[in-house]
């Protein structure tokens, strides 16, 4: 009975370890921005995965993170409805980089933006 608990835990440890790789980095500090102009933010990654989904999320003050738009490695992506007139964003699989477009800034787009790569390990105890 132990030694299939050993089997599992030593399987487990080898699947984080190979995902342990998958990494987003994004720029730090803050982004300034004038009312109607654009701005962009950085996003690069690096992932094993032929088909990276990244997505793009923004919190604004006291509120939860909302989700804002998603591209995929192999083509096309989506924007969450309230986000496709003025938030773009292009997958560049060369240079592994996901930067956000927002045109026309408003005030209303001051946020902590985040980019994330799927897939995400995720572990329950």
């Amino acid at each position: 009975m132990a030694h299939g608990i050993s089997i599992i835990v030593i399987l487990a440890a080898i699947c984080l370890e190979i995902r342990a790789q998958d990494t987003v980095i994004q720029s730090t500090g803050d982004v300034i921005g004038y009312e109607g102009g654009s701005v962009t933010l950085n996003c690069s990654y690096t992932t094993s995965d032929i088909n990276a989904y990244l997505f793009w999320y923004l919190q604004r003050p006291n509120q939860y993170p909302q989700y804002v738009l998603k591209r995929f490695a192999l083509g096309g992506g989506e924007n969450a409805v309230e986000f496709n007139r003025r938030f773009n964003a292009s997958l560049d699989k060369a240079t592994k980089t996901v930067p956000l477009t927002i045109e026309d800034v408003q005030l209303c787009d001051s946020a902590v933006y985040y980019c994330a790569l799927r897939p995400t390990v995720t572990v329950t105890l």
